[in-house]
């Protein structure tokens, strides 16, 4: 008994050790599955995060083959469209001198008409889709500028009045009298944003009108469009800005598409804008955006060249310089329609053309009927040749900086600017005669500067 006393001491430790030793087998054995665990945890975790940065980059090129796509397509079926619009003008004209009696002008007068709300229906639809192309791939750029409201209102106004006669409606402005409001902001998107909201409120218009309304809200500047229209029901209005919503159809005088206040609304977020939307049924619906006032005034000279450019615009338009025949403009467009629709519209708005297809055949004709052009006309898009070599090649010929009309299916152009200077005035297509009037006007009796 005495030597198992002895010996239970050291029994004793030997288990203790032996579990301790255990103890730590198990633990050595539980750091290393939970090692094992973790490094194929993180594996996967990178094969998912490889996998996601894949997919990404295939969701990636798939939008900008998208928005290729598209822009090819909207570039390839604007072109026709360009011409049918100056067919129109062209028509419409020679309607106008043509000896019909009331019920044949009546049904020519008419179906001009459709057909040119049919045509502005085709343009709408391609610059939504233009639009979310480049929402969504991120290519839609911002560049804020200070810009007078109450000039910029007056532009959509003038832009829009056919649209509205045409629909038997009144479009009008109504602005502060004694106060000038200077926006800070991206003048081509916040045109898109009134664009579509007066495009929908003409949509939706019967009987009235439409009207531009600017105030004042603190720092901030309204722009309202107000309209007479059928209104929209209180379960539609959470909805009304997202894509593909639209209104009830029995009410609209023209087709839709559902993307132009989704649009909006994503315009406005980008130049930190506020949409505001009240509506009643049977009355009516004010869709409003909230802008940035510029933090500074104009000082005196840009006050000056304000008025400067109120006279051109306004006034010196209207009076004639020179005899018609006296105005040359070169065309250069590879498209073959383009020319032809020109050639027959440009009698009936007083100015010769010489249609060429790049800058050698255009300085070849010139060379054979003489003349030096008083305008180009460039397509923005054409592959054949650098639009910034057609006109400096054109201006090193004739040793002038000659005005350019830049056609284009897309606003911005400034690169271009920066390239071949400061007498570049856009002309996007697809446009109006009465817009290319406008332009050629501006485009000629505004001084160089």
């Amino acid at each position: 008994m005495a030597d198992l006393a002895a010996l239970f001491p050291t029994m004793t430790l030997a288990i203790t050790v032996l579990m301790i030793g255990l103890l730590l087998i198990t633990l050595a054995l539980w750091l290393l599955i939970r090692q094992v665990r973790e490094q194929r945890q993180r594996r996967r975790i990178d094969d998912m995060l490889q996998e996601l940065a894949g997919r990404r980059l295939a969701l990636r090129e798939t939008e900008v083959d998208r928005s290729r796509f598209l822009a090819a397509f909207s570039h390839d079926l604007k072109q026709p469209m360009q011409a049918i619009n100056l067919y129109l003008g062209s028509v419409e004209r020679s309607l106008a001198h043509a000896s019909l009696d009331t019920a044949e002008r009546s049904r020519a007068t008419e179906s001009l008409l459709r057909l040119r709300q049919s045509m502005g229906y085709m343009n709408d639809v391609f610059d939504s889709m233009l639009d979310v192309s480049r929402l969504d791939s991120g290519a839609l750029e911002v560049s804020i500028e200070r810009i007078d409201a109450r000039e910029f209102c007056e532009r959509m106004v003038a832009q829009h009045r056919r649209m509205a006669e045409d629909l038997g409606l009144t479009f009008t402005l109504r602005a502060p009298e004694h106060e000038i409001l200077f926006l800070q902001t991206d003048p081509r998107l916040l045109e898109r944003i009134l664009r579509n909201f007066i495009s929908n409120s003409m949509r939706y218009t019967q009987r009235g009108g439409v009207r531009l309304r600017i105030s004042r809200r603190g720092e901030r500047c309204r722009i309202a469009v107000i309209d007479t229209g059928a209104g929209i029901a209180a379960g539609l209005r959470k909805k009304i800005f997202d894509e593909f919503t639209r209104g009830d159809q029995t009410t609209m005088t023209t087709q839709g598409v559902g993307l132009g206040l989704a649009i909006a609304r994503r315009l406005a977020a980008r130049i930190g804008a506020r949409i505001s939307l009240g509506s009643h049924v049977g009355i009516g619906s004010v869709f409003a955006i909230d802008l940035p006032l510029a933090t500074q005034a104009f000082g005196g000279s840009e006050q000056v060249s304000l008025a400067e450019t109120y006279l051109i615009e306004r006034l010196l338009p209207q009076v004639l310089f020179e005899p018609p025949e006296n105005t040359l403009m070169v065309c250069v467009d590879p498209d073959p329609d383009v020319g032809n629709a020109l050639r027959l519209l440009a009698p009936g708005i007083g100015i010769s053309v010489i249609v060429a297809g790049s800058s050698d055949d255009a300085i070849r004709q010139l060379a054979t009927q003489g003349g030096i052009p008083s305008l180009l006309m460039v397509d923005a898009q054409m592959q054949s040749e650098p639009v910034a070599q057609v006109i400096t090649r054109m201006n090193d010929e004739f040793n002038s900086n000659i005005p350019v009309l830049l056609c284009s299916d897309e606003s911005p152009f400034s690169d271009l600017q920066r390239q071949v200077g400061s007498r570049v005035t856009l002309l996007q297509r697809p446009f109006s005669t009465e817009k290319l009037r406008a332009a050629i006007n501006a485009a000629l009796y505004t001084e160089e500067r």
